[in-house]
């Protein structure tokens, strides 16, 4: 079994976070959904990514937490991106279906995007991403680990991972919002 590692996104890790979410599989968002999206968003996720890449790492320089890119401990290489770490660090969660509730503080963690590269799917590393997520929150301190899976899992909530997966490491579900056909749901994990 594969053995996965988070690295905290800093300016020296930039240049890989730019290459691994550069691609069209990851739809221009560089991680910038949930701290600065508005009206523009699908237009500038189409036609001007740069902007949202400027923007995270504007955040980064600045030293604020984004996330963490996931390595493989076996040949060094860089397999995802994670979009977690402390709730306040991702202001949209507050107003977002799913995310929207609970406690907004720095006790709660949230998984926002569990981002794995198309040719390192379909090996389970959702599951050991999640479970390294854990490890992490609780050594930062966090009371609560929360995570949004949606409702159908189309292409474009795939990488919130799914509710099974999360009932399978000891998540439960604790509310849910409707939004057209889709069912956002806030699962928790005690810590």
């Amino acid at each position: 079994m594969d053995v996965l590692k988070l690295s905290l996104l800093d300016k020296r890790r930039m240049q890989e976070f730019e290459h691994l979410l550069g691609g069209k599989e990851f739809g221009g968002c560089f991680c910038a959904v949930w701290s600065n999206y508005d009206e523009s968003w699908d237009e500038r996720c189409k036609s001007r990514p740069q902007e949202n890449l400027e923007h995270t790492r504007a955040k980064v320089a600045s030293r604020k937490h984004t996330g963490y890119l996931v390595t493989r401990d076996s040949d060094g290489a860089i397999v995802a991106w994670t979009g977690s770490g402390p709730k306040t660090a991702f202001p949209r969660m507050k107003d977002n279906p799913g995310s929207r509730g609970g406690a907004f503080d720095d006790s709660v963690w949230a998984i926002g995007c569990l981002s794995i590269a198309r040719s390192y799917r379909g090996l389970g590393y959702s599951k050991l991403i999640v479970e390294a997520l854990i490890e992490e929150a609780r050594r930062q301190g966090a009371k609560t680990l929360e995570a949004y899976p949606t409702e159908p899992a189309g292409d474009d909530q795939a990488f919130r991972g799914s509710k099974t997966m999360y009932e399978s490491l000891g998540f439960a579900a604790v509310g849910s919002d409707k939004e057209g056909s889709y069912t956002h749901h806030r699962m928790e994990k005690t810590l």
